[in-house]
């Protein structure tokens, strides 16, 4: 029985041999099935997720080379500038570690003002009073007659083909310092002025950099620059030493309302207020740049002083308010003031301008009335009055004089349109003279193309840029595309 037996657990034991063998084989058969296409799977994963991450990467690379440009918009609106539709411009690459080349070219200019909204260039309205040398653009036609027929082809707002008589922005009554208020020295060398009232004449004649900040400025006295003074007048596309924001933060002991206002500045003479740019005083001569006057559409209180650099008020000051300047030779309505209705300027603070011309125009150097604008240089060193905007001083005098010595460095342009009473110039006339309307570009379309130059894949980033020549800058369109690699 034992015998029997134990052949029976040998013979059960014997069949149960080599079925775990055939699980274990059934099982690795199965694993590789899955493991092979998992392995696949992940290498092909890792390669597809390195290729990304180097196109990523190479993207950022143009992406960041469009935003250095747009860092600073003023300086890419001065690189591109002299840029064509088919002559590009290089432009600096950021330098993040993989190499580019940025280029721009123009693909859009856009003027101050449409062709038909052109204002009149040059209007002159005293009796026998004539366009000056220099007269840019086509003067008025009724020009030199002396009467009131002027005023019915005037508008109050910018129009073609009409003369702009603006009203006068408000402004502050507040007195700031007539000697300015200096930057701190960390912020470099640099004294700014603020918006407001001045009743005591200002003479800037110093090497130190000057710049008024954005806003309307009302000046009783004279202003002067002359000996080595270096002035910009508001913000925009001519840089002053500082900027209206760091100015209003960090000037030493600046005025608590700073009244800034805009963009670039108005100048509104009354009483005897004038400006002055001269080399009575010597230095390296006085450089004057105007930045265009610019406001928003909401800012109602500022609306008339859109476009317009320098102004005088007009009239004849009378008890409190101000009738108009009526003489046999010279007819100006008073000035009127922002409000709804408009009101008598007088009523706002502002005073007539007492620096009316003589009845008949002289020959220079005769000494005549004070002219409320006064260019006069007898030195050979610089003397620079840029004006981009409106000049309005239709019962003043315009003065330039220089003398036959010292024109080469001389540039006085007035390129917004100019109203005056008359205009007085010597017989020599300065290197650059521009006097009436230079229809300037303000605006420029660039597409700015960014590619990698090195490696694969080659990427490239191709936008449309338009930029205000003060810097203000929007994309319209912007695409960036992968080649192959």
């Amino acid at each position: 029985m034992r015998r029997l037996l134990s052949r029976r657990l040998n013979r059960t034991t014997g069949t149960d041999e080599g079925s775990a063998l055939m699980l274990a084989l059934v099982v690795v058969l199965l694993g590789s099935l899955l493991v092979i296409p998992l392995l696949s799977y992940a290498v092909a994963v890792t390669t597809s997720s390195r290729i990304e991450v180097t196109k990523t990467a190479r993207s950022e690379a143009v992406k960041g080379a469009l935003r250095t440009a747009l860092a600073n918009g003023k300086d890419l609106y001065a690189q591109c500038s002299t840029s064509g539709a088919t002559t590009s411009r290089p432009i600096a690459s950021p330098g993040l570690g993989i190499a580019t080349s940025t280029t721009c070219t123009t693909v859009k200019d856009t003027t101050e003002m449409k062709s038909s909204d052109l204002r009149v260039a040059m209007t002159t309205v005293q009796l026998g009073a004539l366009a000056p040398v220099g007269t840019v653009g086509t003067p008025y036609a009724g020009s030199g007659l002396g009467t009131s027929a002027w005023t019915a082809d005037t508008t109050a707002v910018s129009t073609g083909g009409k003369i702009l008589l603006p009203q006068l922005p408000g402004h502050s009554l507040t007195h700031p310092s007539s000697t300015g208020y200096p930057m701190p020295a960390w912020a470099g060398s640099c004294i700014a002025y603020f918006p407001g009232t001045y009743t005591d004449p200002i003479t800037i004649s110093s090497s130190t950099p000057v710049y008024f900040t954005s806003g309307i400025y009302y000046f009783e006295n004279t202003v002067t620059f002359t000996g080595s003074a270096n002035v910009v007048i508001g913000g925009g596309s001519v840089d002053g030493c500082t900027s209206d924001q760091d100015a209003a933060y960090n000037a030493i002991n600046a005025p608590i309302n700073h009244n800034i206002t805009g963009y670039g500045a108005t100048f509104v003479l009354g009483a005897a207020g004038r400006l002055v740019v001269n080399d009575s005083i010597a230095g390296t001569g006085p450089v004057v740049n105007f930045n265009n006057r610019l406001v928003a559409d909401t800012d109602i209180s500022n609306q008339p002083s859109k476009g317009v650099n320098i102004e005088s008020v007009n009239g004849v000051s009378s008890g409190g308010s101000s009738v108009d300047l009526n003489q046999s030779y010279l007819f100006v309505p008073h000035s009127m003031s922002t409000g709804s209705p408009a009101v008598d300027a007088a009523s706002n603070g502002y005073n007539a301008s007492t620096l009316v011309p003589l009845a008949t125009p002289v020959v220079l150097p005769a000494v005549q009335t004070n002219p409320v604008i006064d260019f006069s240089f007898t030195g050979a060193n610089n003397g620079t009055l840029y004006v981009p905007g409106y000049v309005s001083v239709p019962q003043g005098r315009i003065n330039i004089n220089v003398s036959a010595t010292s024109l080469v460095k001389k540039n006085i342009s007035l390129l917004g349109g100019v109203l005056a009473a008359q205009f007085t110039q010597g017989a020599a006339q300065p290197a650059i003279q521009q006097l009436g309307i230079v229809n300037r570009v303000v605006q420029k379309t660039f597409k700015i193309v960014s590619t990698t130059t090195s490696g694969t894949p080659v990427v490239v980033s191709v936008a449309q840029v338009q930029v205000n020549d003060y810097g203000e800058y929007v994309v319209n369109s912007w695409i960036i595309t992968t080649g192959g690699g």
